[in-house]
């Protein structure tokens, strides 16, 4: 009997939530498309670059309308099956209407994971396979027209390397110097006129290079003309950090990268914000279909006007609490993992308590 009912309800329950996901990217593409229009004519855009673009976009899309498609569709199927008087047959059977939406919750856990795993596969490669066609869009931003950084500089363990000029074309450092240091005394040092990255060995070659070596407080000088260094977790990417964003990375390439940064003494803490809330986002689907069924046990016979309301005003919520709550964090005034994570425990306790308080 009760699988039966987990069955039907499970159906009813994908039924609305493929029908409100759609709604949803409709009207997406639609806002995108008026708002993009002049620009696709102004910058030439062809039909096959405007096509791949929403190719390319509609992963998105569905990313940010899956949880809201979620918390509508609990509360449409429930509310459908008030409206039927199925509940009212549904109870007489002995069936509680907590039980009843058991399947609906434990698609929760499912989706969650699914999310999780569809942002950081999918979503990240369709926004990295769209980065082309967004130059041409957007030529003036700052982040396809600035080719140079100034003054760059890492700690390295025991060493300190300092390059005056990085060009983000050709991956070319000019003028660097790189230390060695045994304790507080400087035991070797390389300066050269040009750093360029060699993709095929993953080193730097370094081309007109004045070496210094101390050795007993003597001094060893030699001129080369190029040598070939690999200098450990100091590539191209590394140094262009400030033009990448961190949802053109996934959560293991910004665990990595991390990492890297750590080594370095550099701040990571707008990067650790971010990886946190990849994990935080993909547990809004539990956290929307355990409001969605308390909100649907707690009205059982509210409208379906009331229901979207409802749900908009929790989206609204969460999304607008999550971003002041990352702000926070960007500026140090929370810890990063509380400073997204906070918002979800707030909402599921908030959830949690209106499902577990609800008649059934």
């Amino acid at each position: 009997m009760n699988r039966i009912l987990d069955q039907y309800i499970f159906k009813k329950f994908i039924s609305s939530l493929l029908i409100a996901l759609t709604a949803f990217i409709i009207i997406f593409l639609i806002v995108s498309i008026i708002d993009f229009l002049d620009k696709f004519i102004e910058y030439n855009l062809t039909s096959k670059e405007i096509l791949l673009y929403y190719i390319y976009t509609i992963p998105w899309f569905i990313n940010i309308a899956l949880p809201m498609s979620l918390l509508i569709s609990t509360i449409f199927t429930l509310g459908n099956l008030q409206k039927n008087n199925e509940i009212t047959a549904i109870k007489a059977s002995g069936v509680s209407v907590r039980r009843a939406g058991l399947s609906i919750l434990i698609s929760g856990f499912i989706f969650s994971f699914f999310l999780f795993f569809f942002e950081n596969t999918i979503v990240v490669n369709a926004i990295q396979k769209r980065y082309e066609i967004d130059k041409k869009l957007k030529p003036l931003s700052k982040k396809y027209i600035k080719n140079r950084k100034n003054n760059i500089y890492y700690h390295l363990n025991d060493s300190f390397i300092e390059i005056k000029k990085f060009n983000y074309k050709n991956n070319t450092g000019y003028n660097i110097s790189l230390q060695n240091y045994n304790n507080s005394d400087l035991s070797h040092r390389i300066d050269a006129k040009k750093m360029i990255w060699e993709e095929s060995s993953n080193s730097w070659q370094l081309q007109q290079c004045q070496i210094r070596k101390w050795n007993n407080n003597n001094l060893i000088f030699r001129s080369i003309n190029d040598t070939t260094i690999s200098i450990e977790d100091v590539t191209p990417e590394i140094i262009k950090k400030d033009f990448v964003k961190p949802e053109e990375m996934d959560y293991w390439e910004l665990s990595d990268f991390i990492h890297k940064l750590e080594n370095k003494g550099l701040s990571t803490n707008r990067w650790l914000v971010n990886k946190y809330y990849k994990t935080a986002f993909a547990c809004i689907p539990l956290i929307m279909i355990i409001f969605g069924l308390g909100l649907s046990i707690q009205k059982p016979r509210s409208s379906h006007a009331l229901g979207i309301g409802l749900s908009i005003i929790v989206i609204f919520m969460y999304y607008a609490l999550i971003t002041f709550a990352k702000t926070l964090g960007y500026n140090n005034i929370l810890p990063p993992i509380i400073s997204v994570w906070s918002i979800n425990f707030m909402f599921l306790s908030i959830g949690t308590f209106i499902y577990l308080k609800a008649r059934t």
